[in-house]
């Protein structure tokens, strides 16, 4: 009472106390709501819908979860593949919608979702069901091999020639997919695929049908590269000649550098143990006069050096108070300095001897020009006097093993001879004692027969 009287102002107020009809039921008239989709029968009920269940009102059908989830999943556009402006075009690829109707449809094999029936089917839904099918058959194929019946033959060739042609359509629809710019290596990967076809054993084949909705079916990929065996030996090349000039750098071996590469900062081995075995013999070997001479040299080279030092400052700046009084530029091209240098000289006025100064001047450039080239070649010269040497050691040693080999011949020579000899005085004594065994046989003989005698 006390909330009416609050609310008695309130306009439109309804006090009026509320009723519930419920409408007579009717064969015509249920009072299920009804859905906006019309749900088809669950391919998983036992039983059909009897004429209690529908007096009764209640609904004793299965439930399916793949039907009661798509109606709370929300209905969306799939525009990747779609062009506003198709209209025009030959192929009329239009903007689909793809809802609830297409996902009750379920989901393909490989993944992609199949369309609704209004939708065209796509390449790939095709491929992946044409390559599940084609599965099926063979192992249906595989299994009624294990039931062979006589006369039966023909018929599985034929099915074997089918098979073989629809494994070499999908392989080509695989490999065109696929092919590069390289058209004959892809047709001779087909050639190869379909000569060195391997088949597959009926328990595999089962495995993949029964499967076949939960992952994909196997795919065989087969490669050729002609000349993999060029390029891997090329690449093998590379590495040793990448390694051997690596081990002639750190080893000190590099006699044919160029001046364009660039020279190795850390120190060979050959010349380092070279110049640390000199150091340790000089130590090892010195005594104190050779300390003392050692060091009165090196003070006389260093007094040396300083004189040159200061000889060439003074002829420097000589040589510039005379450009700068003579106005000449402090470094004059090749010729011009050959002619200043001529007459500047007062002890020479010969013209042949000009002319040759001025040819040895004019060479300067080629010389400067081949100066980069000089370390190498000088290293090349010392390898090769190296070579000479140790092939002249060579030739005598050969010179020697030939002498000795000549001598080793003439004492064979003799033995020889030697050898014959008594062959000779052996084959004599056998023979002279083969006589003497004669007459020792006739005297024994004789005595045998003067006994015999004697004893009658």
């Amino acid at each position: 009472m006390s909330a009416g009287r609050k609310y008695a102002a309130l306009p439109d107020l309804d006090a009026a106390p509320d009723t519930y009809e419920t409408p007579d039921l009717t064969d015509d008239a249920s009072t299920i709501p009804g859905s906006s989709l019309a749900r088809p029968e669950s391919q998983a009920s036992s039983y059909e819908e009897t004429d209690e269940n529908v007096l009764t009102g209640i609904s004793r059908r299965r439930l399916d979860p793949d039907e009661a989830r798509s109606h709370f999943l929300p209905s969306g556009q799939d525009s990747a593949a779609s062009r506003y402006n198709s209209r025009i075009q030959s192929k009329r690829k239009s903007y689909k919608e793809s809802g609830r109707r297409g996902r009750l449809k379920g989901v393909a094999t490989s993944g992609t979702e199949t369309s609704s029936d209004e939708d065209e089917e796509s390449l790939e839904t095709r491929l992946a069901r044409l390559r599940r099918e084609a599965a099926e058959v063979r192992a249906a194929f595989e299994s009624r091999k294990t039931h062979v019946e006589p006369g039966t033959q023909p018929k599985r060739e034929a099915y074997d020639d089918g098979l073989n042609e629809l494994s070499e359509v999908l392989g080509s629809i695989n490999s065109r997919g696929s092919q590069t710019e390289d058209g004959a290596a892809s047709r001779l990967v087909k050639k190869l695929g379909t000569a060195t076809k391997t088949r597959s054993t009926p328990t595999d084949v089962a495995e993949a049908s029964d499967g076949h909705s939960t992952q994909a079916d196997p795919m065989y990929t087969f490669s050729y590269a002609p000349n993999y065996d060029q390029e891997h030996a090329l690449a093998k090349i590379a590495d040793f000649d990448a390694r051997l000039t690596l081990l002639e750098n750190v080893l000190g071996l590099d006699t044919i550098a160029l001046p364009s590469q660039p020279r190795p900062h850390a120190k060979a081995v050959l010349p380092t143990l070279e110049h640390i075995d000199r150091q340790i013999s000089m130590i090892s070997t010195s005594t104190d006069l050779k300390i003392d001479s050692t060091s009165r040299r090196i003070r006389q080279l260093t007094q040396d050096a300083q004189k040159l030092t200061e000889s060439r400052k003074a002829a420097k700046a000589a040589q510039e108070a005379l450009s700068n009084s003579r106005n000449i530029p402090p470094r004059p091209s090749s010729s011009s300095q050959a002619d200043a240098d001529a007459q500047s000289m007062p002890g020479i006025e010969d013209p042949e001897q000009i002319s040759k100064i001025n040819a040895l001047y004019g060479t300067l450039p080629t010389i400067e020009a081949l100066s980069p080239m000089l370390p190498p070649l000088l290293d090349r010269l010392r390898s090769l006097r190296s070579v000479h040497a140790e092939a002249a050691g060579a030739q005598q040693g050969l010179a020697r093993i030939e002498s000795r080999q000549e001598a080793m011949a003439e004492d064979l020579r003799s033995w020889r001879a030697g050898l014959e000899k008594v062959e000779e005085m052996f084959e004599q004594g056998q023979k002279t004692m083969g006589g003497n065994m004669g007459a020792i046989e006739g005297w024994v003989k004789e005595l045998e027969g003067r006994m015999g005698k004697l004893g009658k």
